[in-house]
């Protein structure tokens, strides 16, 4: 749901104030401040804003003088709007059984709405949204364009030539930055391995890196580590692209399709931004344990309340694409790896971001797993 959507929804339910004479909002809060800017709530007869905050009571606010809901002669009050999202049932039953209140009671939300309007997503705003829930990943994907699209190919590779060629410092999802920027939450695991192994070699399994993006942002930093050996699993297309035109001594590609258990001992597999974009993440997970590698690195990981299936669509500015995208849970993450693996480290991502839902939030995670020796490692 949109912004817009919503302050359209709160308007109709305005509209059962009809021609009441003195209306009062309860809650003098950032809620009420919104309403007042968004929607038509100060076209219609407000007489009295009350507020169960001591602190409040007693000042003005957008002209009027917050009073505690004591002070009020209930009897002149024809309909009451609830501006407190999430605790409507609580203030309705105060006002029936502690004043007596018989007039109107305007409610903004539904019982499984818990989102404060104004943080819902703007539609006059450009940025990645996460949009709808879906039952399954078929009905998400039918309405998607998807990250095949040619077009989203040849901007990365075009970007990734002009990071080689010194045009730009690293790119990431075709676009590009100039100036250094290293990504510490995954540069710090890879030194800290690299000092366990006496500095002899370092190999990291980057699932979903596209050609190579957090190996370009970072390459300068890990520098001083001998036989860093950095692979690639990606699309057969982008592996076929990067093995052909950007393979070194460093960097290699596989297709992610492959076990990587065949593909030698992996002392890092890294996911960052990628295992929400994979359809059957189960099967990725468990060639990852497979694997067994020393370190299990998830960055960028997308974690809600609960499991969600949504459309991301990301604005023509970056690239005018859109993919399904499962945002997971932290209980259902750690279920995937744990005893096998304990969990070492968990933080805001390294790159910031969160969404709003109608029922809830979801923020971007960084965890870190250690294979545990002493229990089936």
């Amino acid at each position: 749901m949109f912004l817009q959507d919503k302050v359209k929804d709160i308007n109709q339910r305005l509209e059962g104030l009809g021609d009441a004479f003195n209306v009062l909002v309860w809650g003098a809060g950032q809620h009420t401040g919104k309403l007042f800017e968004r929607t038509e709530l100060l076209s219609y007869r407000i007489k009295e804003i009350v507020d169960m905050d001591s602190g409040k009571q007693g000042s003005r606010y957008y002209g009027f003088t917050i009073q505690s809901p004591d002070q009020v002669h209930w009897k002149d009050i024809d309909a009451a709007v609830i501006s407190v999202p999430g605790k409507e049932k609580q203030i309705i039953e105060t006002l029936k059984e502690k004043y007596g209140f018989t007039g109107k009671v305007i409610e903004l939300y539904d019982e499984n709405e818990t989102t404060p309007f104004y943080l819902l997503y703007d539609k006059n705003t450009v940025q990645v949204r996460y949009l709808g829930d879906y039952a399954n990943w078929e009905l998400a994907l039918a309405e998607c364009q998807g990250y095949e699209d040619e077009a989203i190919i040849n901007k990365v590779i075009d970007s990734v030539h002009k990071v080689l060629d010194g045009e730009a410092v690293w790119e990431r999802d075709g676009c590009l930055f100039y100036e250094p920027k290293f990504v510490y939450q995954i540069t710090a695991p890879v030194l800290r391995c690299a000092l366990q192994n006496q500095n002899q070699g370092v190999r990291i399994l980057d699932i979903g890196g596209s050609l190579g993006s957090t190996w370009y942002q970072n390459r300068s930093y890990w520098k001083d580590i001998k036989n860093l050996n950095y692979v690639v699993a990606e699309q057969q297309h982008f592996a076929d692209y990067g093995n052909r035109e950007l393979r070194n001594e460093n960097l290699s590609f596989i297709n992610s399709m492959d076990e990587f258990g065949e593909k030698g001992y992996f002392d890092i597999i890294l996911m960052s931004a990628s295992l929400q974009y994979i359809s059957e993440y189960e099967k990725i997970i468990s060639k990852i344990r497979k694997a067994e590698p020393r370190y299990i690195i998830l960055d960028r990981l997308l974690i809600s309340d609960r499991m969600r299936i949504c459309m991301e669509t990301v604005p023509e500015a970056i690239y005018k694409s859109s993919y399904p995208v499962t945002i997971f849970t932290e209980e259902r993450i750690r279920s995937y790896f744990e005893p096998k693996y304990h969990l070492i480290e968990k933080d805001i991502s390294s790159v910031r971001e969160e969404a709003w839902f109608k029922d809830g939030r979801m923020v971007s995670r960084y965890f870190v797993f250690e294979k545990d020796e002493n229990n089936g490692g």
